[in-house]
């Protein structure tokens, strides 16, 4: 069975080139080969320390390059040219096996051998082919791939397009037009930049739109389809020097995009996730994947552990005296680890800019924000957005602080629709959204740290006065927890 020659060739290749860094690549091959003969999809969760160092692809890569039949192999864009130009070469030299490798930015009529795509790519076609085994890796990054693709975007030139296409009605969408400018600019600032409109600002566009369907332009007619759509967001971005707006809108259920793609043919799903019971629970509901053989591949307790202290005599976050005894436990912090580098993040956008203002008050030049070139001895203060796209790149710090439990701000108009969208469907809004995306970011944020010896620090109280502080904490698994140094006696 494919199985057996998998495990044999992955053993030797493993002994051949001394890769230990990941110790379940034999159990995630033999999963892979048995997908592939039986034709039977599976759902794999691997942390992501393991996405960050790459290492469990070849787990993949062998039994799809050593079975006989076609199969279609879907990966972050990122990951291509390493895959295309070193691993893939250099597994066919090793295995001797000239299987056809073709690369393609659309899903081609025919696969023969294995075909390879970007998981953005792909997920703009969102296709499968009926006799072929698709093996996705990246699964955890397909909501937010699909909901970048899915916006539709609307400028001021778009409004020139749409006076030219429907002349009739010119004075009409001068109106509305006005109409719109005069609830998003009247909305008091908001430190997101977005400002959400209600279905009743926008019905006089749908309603203008819903009139003309044969005549718009493509990227009206996208938003007509989706304003027809009971879960659909749109909201404004102000550019008041320029003195216009532009309008974003998606729909927020994606299951209607992907329920049926998934009984289509046989789907091997890899994508990483935090430690909570259910592998990739919260990505299985918003795509609409149905239940199937799962399996989890959990951190290395001795290697992956971070060193964690909670702060648990803080004030709560939403109170006002918050901000001042962040900064003091702050300075308490810093001065344990001496002249180290230090990553203070802050998801509060005015939280952010008045602790790095108060911060190189006392510490000069060492306090950076959002910067990527760093000294030995940088304090840097950023968001979850810059830390998750540098993090893995920068030296790894003596001290991660994270003041406030990452949980999406509704502030955003994106989270405030969604929270509403989920009580229109009579859910727990809290913990069918909120809490995961909390625990799947948690997740990536430390993911960069595990195997260094990193302080982090949460200064967030709730993780402990919270009934769900429990399962937060056992998603950061493995951790050692520690005394709060900076409150020890001096």
């Amino acid at each position: 069975m494919i199985e057996a020659e998998v495990h044999r060739q992955l053993r030797a290749f493993l002994r051949r080139s001394g890769d230990r860094r990941w110790p379940h690549h034999l159990t995630l091959a033999r999963l892979v080969a048995r997908a592939l003969r039986l034709r039977r999809g599976c759902l794999l969760q691997v942390t992501q320390r393991a996405v960050l160092q790459h290492c469990y692809g070849l787990s993949y890569l062998l039994p799809l390059l050593l079975s006989a039949e076609p199969a279609l192999l879907v990966v972050p864009q990122e990951r291509l040219p390493r895959l295309l130009h070193q691993e893939i070469p250099e597994l066919l030299t090793f295995l001797a096996v000239t299987k056809p490798i073709q690369h393609s930015s659309c899903l081609l009529p025919a696969v023969e051998g294995l075909l390879v795509m970007s998981l953005e790519d792909w997920c703009r076609q969102a296709t499968a082919h009926p006799n072929v085994v698709t093996l996705i890796d990246g699964l955890e990054a397909l909501p937010q791939i699909a909901r970048q693709q899915m916006t539709c975007t609307v400028t001021t030139s778009d409004w020139e397009y749409l006076k030219l296409a429907i002349p009739p009605a010119l004075e009409r969408i001068r109106h509305i037009y006005a109409h719109l400018a005069q609830h998003l600019f009247q909305r008091p600032e908001n430190p997101y930049g977005d400002y959400r409109l209600s279905p009743g600002e926008w019905q006089p566009l749908l309603e203008l739109l819903n009139e003309w369907p044969q005549a718009l332009p493509p990227q009206w007619a996208q938003l007509r389809d989706y304003l027809n759509r009971p879960d659909t967001v749109l909201w404004g971005r102000r550019h008041p020097t320029l003195g216009y707006f532009s309008l974003q809108g998606h729909p927020l259920d994606l299951r209607p995009y992907f329920q049926s793609l998934w009984s289509q043919a046989p789907f091997v799903l890899i994508g990483s996730g935090p430690e909570t019971d259910s592998p990739l629970s919260y990505v299985q509901q918003e795509l609409g994947i149905p239940p199937q053989t799962t399996v989890k591949f959990g951190g290395d307790r001795h290697s992956e552990a971070i060193t964690l202290t909670i702060a648990e005599d803080l004030p709560l976050p939403n109170t006002p005296e918050f901000a001042a005894a962040v900064l003091r436990r702050l300075y308490d912090l810093i001065g344990t680890i001496g002249q180290q580098q230090a990553v203070i993040l802050v998801s509060d956008v005015p939280l952010r800019e008045q602790l790095a203002s108060q911060l190189a008050a006392l510490y000069g030049s060492r306090v950076q924000v959002e910067t990527p070139t760093l000294d030995t001895n940088t304090i840097l203060v950023t968001g979850e957005h810059f830390w998750l796209l540098q993090g893995a790149q920068l030296p790894c710090p003596a001290l991660f602080v994270l003041t406030t439990l990452p949980f999406p701000s509704p502030e955003k108009a994106v989270v405030s629709a969604r929270i509403e969208w989920h009580k229109r469907q009579k859910q727990d809004w809290f913990r069918q959204y909120l809490l995961p995306e909390c625990l799947t970011m948690l997740d990536r944020l430390l993911a960069p740290l595990r195997q260094e010896q990193t302080l982090v620090a949460i200064l967030d109280r709730r993780l402990t006065e919270r009934s769900y502080g429990r399962e937060i904490l056992q998603s950061l698994s493995p951790y050692n927890r520690v005394r709060d140094r900076a409150r020890s006696p001096r």
